[in-house]
C-alpha cells in the first residue's frame, strides 16, 4: 500500500507535469491575441471554474480570510509574475522562459533577510549567485542569441519569489481553495482593467484554448496543493524542477523546440544550485 509521502510525491510529479500544457496554450494564444488578454483568460477561467466549489465546500467564508492587504498583494504578485511570463512566451521556447523562471528559489534566498529577516548563511548566497550565472547562460545577454522578452522571464522569478514570501509570512491564514478563489479574483479584476484597450475577439478554437488553460492551470495546481497535504513542502519542493522536463516536452510536442547546448547547460547549473539551497534550507531546519 502506498504511504502518504509516497503519494504527495506522485501527485507532485503529476502536477508539475500538467502546468507546463498552460504555458504551451499560453503560447499558442500568444501568436495572435494580447498577452495581457490571455492573462485575463487564465485567472478568468479560473475563477469560473473554482467559484461553485468553493461555494459548495466554504460558503459564504470563501473569502474570509485574515490580513485582507497582504492577501490581495500575494494575488497581485502572481498575477504579475503570470502576465510577465506570458509576455516572455511571445518569442522564447517555453523551456528556456521555465529555466529562467526557475531562478526564483534562489532569487527567494536573497529576498528572505530583507522581507522575512530570515538568516542566509554564506555557502546559500554562493548557489545563488552561480544559480543566477545558469540564468545568464540561458539569456546569453549581449550576445547574437539575445531575446528582450527573457527579461520578462527574469522578472517573473522576482515576483514569484514575493509571492512565496507572502505565501511563508501568510502561513496559516485560510485554506488553499481559499488561496485559489482570491488569486482568480484579484487576477480577473487586474487584467479587466486592461481588457478595452486591448481586447481582440477569440477566433473559433481560440476559445477552447482559452478554456484549456485556465482548466489546466487549475488542475495542475490542484494536484500540488493536495501533495502538499500528504508530505512534507521540503521534501517536495526538488521536484518542482520536473516541470522544466515537461516545458521541454511541451515545446516538443507542439512547437517542434529543443534547448540547444547552453540552454541546457544553463538549466543544470540552475537546478544543481536550487536543489543546493533547499539542501541547505532542510539541513537548517532539521538542526
Amino acid at each position: 500500500m502506498m504511504s502518504d509521502h509516497s503519494r504527495g510525491v506522485w501527485l507532485m510529479l503529476i502536477g508539475v507535469l500538467i502546468v507546463p500544457w498552460l504555458d504551451g496554450f499560453a503560447k499558442l494564444l500568444g501568436q495572435t491575441l494580447p498577452f495581457l488578454e490571455v492573462a485575463w483568460a487564465r485567472f478568468s477561467v479560473q475563477l469560473i471554474v473554482i467559484l461553485p466549489l468553493a461555494w459548495f465546500r466554504l460558503g459564504r467564508n470563501m473569502l474570509s480570510l485574515g490580513q485582507w492587504r497582504l492577501q490581495v498583494l500575494r494575488g497581485a504578485l502572481l498575477v504579475l509574475a503570470s502576465t510577465l511570463f506570458f509576455a516572455s512566451l511571445r518569442t522564447m521556447e517555453i523551456a528556456d522562459a521555465i529555466a529562467v523562471f526557475f531562478i526564483h528559489p534562489l532569487l527567494t534566498v536573497v529576498i528572505a533577510p530583507i522581507l522575512l529577516r530570515e538568516n542566509v548563511g554564506l555557502r546559500r548566497w554562493l548557489a545563488a549567485l552561480i544559480g543566477f550565472s545558469g540564468a545568464l547562460l540561458v539569456i546569453r545577454p549581449g550576445l547574437e542569441h539575445f531575446d528582450w522578452n527573457s527579461l520578462y522571464a527574469l522578472a517573473t522569478g522576482f515576483c514569484f519569489s514575493g509571492y512565496v514570501l507572502l505565501g511563508r509570512r501568510l502561513a496559516g491564514e485560510g485554506s488553499p481553495l481559499q488561496a485559489l478563489v482570491m488569486t482568480g479574483l484579484v487576477g480577473t479584476l487586474m487584467m479587466s482593467f486592461f481588457q478595452p484597450a486591448v481586447w481582440i475577439t477569440p477566433q473559433g478554437i481560440e476559445w477552447v484554448w482559452m478554456g484549456a488553460m485556465g482548466s489546466i492551470g487549475l488542475i495542475g495546481h490542484y494536484f500540488i496543493i493536495k501533495a502538499l497535504e500528504h508530505a512534507p513542502a521540503s521534501r517536495l519542493a526538488p521536484l518542482g524542477y520536473f516541470e522544466i522536463i515537461g516545458s521541454v516536452l511541451v515545446g516538443l510536442i507542439a512547437f517542434g523546440d529543443l534547448p540547444d547546448a547552453w540552454t541546457w547547460s544553463g538549466i543544470a547549473i540552475i537546478v544543481c544550485s536550487g536543489l543546493y539551497v533547499m539542501h541547505q534550507s532542510r539541513l537548517k531546519q532539521e538542526s
